[in-house]
């Protein structure tokens, strides 16, 4: 079976991560997988291309804000000929059912509707705003053979209960993100990251965006520097262009703060296994989330998680025997709760022991390609 998995975003995040992940199992099942990839960033691109598969790159403009307007001129040039150039490959190829990965890949929706291949679109976030909300929804309901969504408040967010959908959570490879596997050398590895060799660990991973939620993160962290807790903060994520504004605003609250000896903006990495047995609790701070595979990640190497109560986090972390959620953008709940965690190491491990044994049960990377498998397999058999 010739699988096709499209998106519109090139660089590496959950969704893509996860889609690479299963496709290297699903070879184990007779199933191929192609990867579409917009042009760009070629983080995504060159993985799946390394990993042996065969990508394929075309131009994937994306709607604009209204104010953007050359932008939406772009989008509506390329539009047509990208549906053709998808619908191409999708002969070309012998593609036996598509996989349409986030909310805009309308181009991907045509294409399937083009060469009548079947067509499951995923949907990944819960930030798109209206009309383009409205406008997914409503051609997901018409267009699409299976709609996948990342977690139940996904489908809250688009849907009402009259359409159905499969839920497939991001998965963890629960052989790298393993506890046993990693004893780091604390002194050597804080030098590298350019943290003081003092101070309990506070980490968070995600590239800087507005939506993960760091000005909240630093104003929580502010609170309890002025309560004289001896802490130290890597911010671990990449800085990216489209967002230099951000990082600037972020490094000027640093700086309001007085948090230059305790934040420290450490950009990519892509050992997040050691990072998380460094860390002493896992912040997620976001505004806005799906299903934030670096929460499930966090529970499996059994680093105390304190999240914010966004998107799928509550099916990540359904109670306080898992971890601790606290309302977002309120850093002072925030902060009283990575207090509390920091200072009860006994009920930090408890809690931490309890959300590595429900990824097992419900996150696992064999839970997901299973789940990918029966979609295919349904989708092709059944159109």
């Amino acid at each position: 079976m010739k699988i096709m998995a499209t998106f519109t975003d090139p660089r590496m995040g959950g969704p893509q991560q996860r889609s690479l992940d299963v496709a290297r199992q699903l070879r184990h099942r007779d199933i191929e997988t192609m990867f579409l990839i917009p042009f760009g960033d070629n983080t995504f691109a060159n993985a799946a291309a390394d990993a042996g598969f065969n990508v394929r790159q075309v131009t994937f403009s994306r709607l604009r804000p209204p104010e953007n307007i050359q932008g939406n001129i772009r989008f509506f040039v390329d539009f047509i000929p990208t549906v053709r150039q998808i619908s191409a490959l999708i002969q070309e190829n012998n593609i036996d059912a598509v996989h349409a990965n986030m909310v805009v890949n309308f181009q991907t929706v045509l294409a399937t509707a083009r060469t009548n291949t079947p067509l499951a679109w995923h949907f990944n976030d819960t930030l798109t705003p209206s009309p383009v909300k409205q406008i997914s929804a409503h051609m997901g309901r018409q267009w699409a053979d299976r709609i996948v969504v990342a977690a139940d408040a996904v489908h809250d967010y688009y849907f009402g209960s009259r359409t159905y959908s499969k839920t497939i959570y991001a998965p963890v490879d629960l052989n790298r993100f393993d506890p046993d596997q990693y004893d780091p050398d604390e002194i050597s590895l804080r030098s590298e990251l350019g943290l003081r060799q003092d101070g309990l660990i506070i980490g968070t991973v995600g590239n800087l965006n507005p939506i993960k939620g760091h000005k909240h993160l630093l104003r929580a962290i502010a609170k309890l520097v002025e309560n004289n807790r001896d802490v130290i903060v890597p911010i671990i994520g990449a800085q990216l262009d489209s967002r230099e504004q951000y990082f600037e605003e972020l490094c000027d609250l640093r700086a309001e703060f007085d948090l230059e000896d305790t934040v420290e903006f450490v950009g990519f990495r892509s050992d997040i296994p050691e990072l998380l047995s460094l860390f002493d609790v896992f912040v997620l701070p976001s505004i806005a989330e799906a299903c934030p595979i670096v929460v499930l990640e966090a529970m499996a190497m059994e680093c105390p998680v304190v999240a914010t109560d966004v998107g799928g986090v509550p099916e990540e972390i359904p109670d306080s025997d898992h971890g601790w959620v606290v309302p977002p953008k309120d850093s002072d709940a925030l902060a009283r709760a990575i207090a509390e965690a920091l200072d009860d190491p006994e009920e930090c491990r408890r809690r931490a022991a309890n959300a590595r044994e429900r990824v097992e049960s419900m996150f696992s990377l064999e839970a997901c390609v299973d789940r990918h498998e029966e979609l295919y397999r349904s989708l092709v058999e059944e159109t």
